[in-house]
């Protein structure tokens, strides 16, 4: 694994509330993962990251990406696509 991409998910790993970190390609492949998030999810929550893009397709011009968030039983994800990679935060 990149270094660069360690020291990412350790550093948000690391904050208060955070219990969780996933990075994922494009692809749905994990590219690493902290604390609760499971590698096996990857795929599925790179597809919510895509879907939520595709709301807004009438702008071909789109520099932001949507922010997603999925509450359930007093936890949060929060996915975020980045172009060539998805981040999801588990607090």
């Amino acid at each position: 694994m990149d270094s660069e991409l360690v020291s990412t998910l350790d550093s948000i790993y690391s904050k208060e509330g955070v219990k969780g970190v996933l990075v994922a390609d494009e692809k749905g492949f994990c590219l690493g993962v902290r604390g609760i998030a499971s590698p096996e999810s990857a795929a599925f929550i790179t597809a919510i990251a895509n879907a939520a893009n595709h709301l807004d397709d009438y702008s071909d011009d789109k520099v932001d990406h949507p922010t997603i968030n999925v509450e359930y039983e007093g936890s949060q994800v929060v996915v975020r696509n980045e172009g060539s990679f998805t981040l999801a935060i588990f607090m």
